[in-house]
This record gives structure tokens, C-alpha cells and sequence, in this order.
């Protein structure tokens, strides 16, 4: 395991902060009352990566880290389109992190990209360390469809039935059930999502995406709002398991000053993905990031989920994570008051 030292170099390093004191984040400079970016109106993606762009950086960082970083397809969507997996490490805690189910929500995925290209051509000793303790496998980008048309749902215009947006597809994240066998799902993407977690069965699974804006009862706006799995079906293990992640991520979130973190108000559906993985053993987490997507707010909410991120891998890592308190996630502060209209999870 990670001695403590190398657990700061490692968060110093990967984080791009300061270790020695509480570090505290500059002002987005994001206005309050700032729409969520919706589908009809024109946004310059030009800064986030097309699928294209998206395939060519994978397979750069696998020659550049001579096969440490390891990518594959999962599965094909109904467009042909490749769902890369990235894996890196082979310690024996198993961590997943899925991007960007909802094409219109991209930033995870920007995050993911980063952390595994820091991560997995590093040669440093505090990069070897972690990943002697832990495996990483990022799903980036789960619904390469829908994002190419910037979209909430996948694309399946022929879609009908339950979280079918007639005419244009369906809400990946409501079809994880594990009562459903992945060749009976009707969603190319989710079945994918499905076939690989029950083979390789993640001991921790983060699932990444936005909500609208959230103003706090301080005036503040919401940075980012979490959520473990809620479905009765879920062991009392793994809630607690769930609840560790989710006091890991919020201590770090809050002490490395990207703030304000609250709890997301989300259901209990078993196909919700943070519900099906519960449900399935794995300790799991849902982040939202806030909505906005202007400049300076993307590069904040990127680092907000970065952080995430590389701050769990070194409590999984090092064994903080086994000894965080469950009862910190039951004092995260409910999520506020919605000035703007998104629809999340």
C-alpha cells in the first residue's frame, strides 16, 4: 500500500496543488442563474473531443505508454461506433469510472482523458505505487451516438417503450438492471456496460455526469451534488462500502477547495447505473457536475472531476478508503433550490 508520504506526492502530483495546508480554488468567474446549455442552441465544442478525436488520443496513449494503458471496445453502438474501455494498473482493487451515459454531458470524459494519459505514461514512483494497489478501467464516453449530436439519449429513432424519447433514442441510464440479461437489453450501450461489469466485476464503480445549476441556502452555487446507490436491494455492505467513496470524495473535494459539494436527490430505479451496481456488489458513486459549460467554468468543473478521481485512487491505494467514515455522507448537505432546468442523472 501507499505509504502516506507517497499518497501526497502522488494527489500533489496528479492535482497540480499544493499539499502542505488547505488550498482554496479560485473563482470560476461563472454567473449566477447560468443556463444549462440546451440541445437547440449553439455551443462551440471546438475545446472537447469529437469520437474521432476521442479514438486518435486513445490510441496514442496506448503506443506512448508501450501497452501500460490498455484500449479496447466493449461493444458497438447502433451507429458502428466503438465504446472504448482504458485500463491501467494490475494491483488488486478494481476501480471503474463511466463518462459521459448522456452525449450532452461531456465533461467526465474530458477529465478521464487526462487523468489516465498523467497516470499512465508517468514513470515516477508515486504513479507505480498506485497502480501496484489498484486497476483503473474508465468506460470514456458511454454514448459516443448522442454525443456527436450533443443529446441526452443515444440514437435510436426506432426506439420505443420505457425512457424512449420517440424519434431520437433512448436514457442509457435507466437500463442497467441486472434482472435483464444484456442480450434481452434493447440498448446497444447499456448492454455493453453490462456484459463488461459482470465479467470483470469492479470493486468500486464512479458514474459521471451534470445536473442543472443548484443555489445553496448560503447563496453559493452547487459545484458538484453525489449520491450512492438508494435501491432496498442493495446489501447493507456495500451501502456502507458506497458511503466510504462517498466521504472520500467529498473530504477531498472540500479540502482541496472545490466546493460546494452537496447530496443529489436521485431515485431508486434498479436501472439507474449507481443502483445496478450496488445491486451487483460493487461499491458506487454518482457524480454530478453543475451544468454550465463556459469557458472558464468547463476547465473548473474538469479539475472538480479530475480531483474525484485521482483523490479516490489514492484512497484506494493507500487504505484510507477502508477507514473513511460512512457517517460523512449522511451529513452532505441536500442539494438547493434549481436555477436553471436539466434533466439529471
Amino acid at each position: 500500500m501507499l505509504g502516506k508520504r507517497r499518497a501526497a506526492v502522488f494527489l500533489a502530483t496528479v492535482l497540480g496543488l499544493t499539499i502542505a495546508g488547505t488550498t482554496t480554488a479560485s473563482a470560476d468567474g461563472t454567473k449566477p442563474g447560468g443556463p444549462w446549455v440546451q440541445e437547440a442552441q449553439h455551443v462551440s465544442l471546438e475545446r472537447l473531443h469529437s469520437y474521432d478525436e476521442l479514438t486518435s488520443a486513445l490510441r496514442r496513449l496506448e503506443q506512448r505508454s508501450k501497452g501500460v494503458v490498455d484500449v479496447e471496445s466493449i461493444g458497438k453502438t447502433h451507429e458502428g461506433r466503438d465504446i472504448w474501455a482504458a485500463t491501467v494498473g494490475d494491483g488488486p482493487t478494481k476501480v471503474l469510472y463511466i463518462t459521459q451515459q448522456h452525449g450532452n454531458e461531456p465533461l467526465g470524459t474530458e477529465a478521464a482523458l487526462q487523468l489516465l494519459q498523467r497516470i499512465g505514461t508517468s514513470q515516477a514512483k508515486w504513479a507505480g505505487d498506485v497502480l501496484d494497489d489498484v486497476t483503473l478501467r474508465v468506460v470514456v464516453r458511454a454514448n459516443p451516438d448522442g454525443t456527436e449530436r450533443f443529446q441526452r439519449q443515444n440514437v435510436d429513432p426506432d426506439c420505443s417503450g420505457a425512457f424512449c424519447r420517440t424519434g431520437v433514442g433512448f436514457d442509457i441510464n435507466r437500463y442497467h438492471d441486472p434482472a435483464m440479461a444484456p442480450e434481452a437489453n434493447p440498448v446497444p450501450e447499456s448492454a455493453a456496460i453490462q456484459r463488461m461489469v459482470r465479467s470483470w466485476r469492479p470493486d468500486i464503480t464512479v458514474d459521471y455526469h451534470h445536473q442543472g445549476s443548484y443555489r445553496q441556502p448560503d447563496g453559493s452555487l452547487a459545484t458538484a451534488s453525489i449520491l450512492w446507490p438508494t435501491n432496498s436491494g442493495v446489501t447493507p455492505q456495500v451501502l456502507t462500502a458506497s458511503k466510504r467513496v462517498a466521504s472520500v470524495v467529498y473530504t477531498s473535494l472540500e479540502d482541496y477547495g472545490f466546493a460546494d459539494v452537496s447530496r443529489y436527490p436521485g431515485e431508486s430505479l434498479a436501472g439507474i447505473a449507481r443502483n445496478s451496481f450496488g445491486l451487483q456488489g460493487s461499491a458506487s458513486l454518482l457524480i454530478e457536475l453543475r451544468g454550465d459549460l463556459g469557458q472558464k467554468s468547463s476547465g473548473y468543473l474538469i479539475r472538480t472531476a479530475y480531483a474525484s478521481m485521482a483523490a479516490l485512487l489514492q484512497a484506494a491505494a493507500d487504505g484510507s478508503l477502508a477507514t473513511a467514515d460512512p457517517a460523512v455522507a449522511d451529513a452532505i448537505p441536500a442539494r438547493g433550490e434549481p436555477i436553471d432546468q436539466h434533466e439529471d442523472e
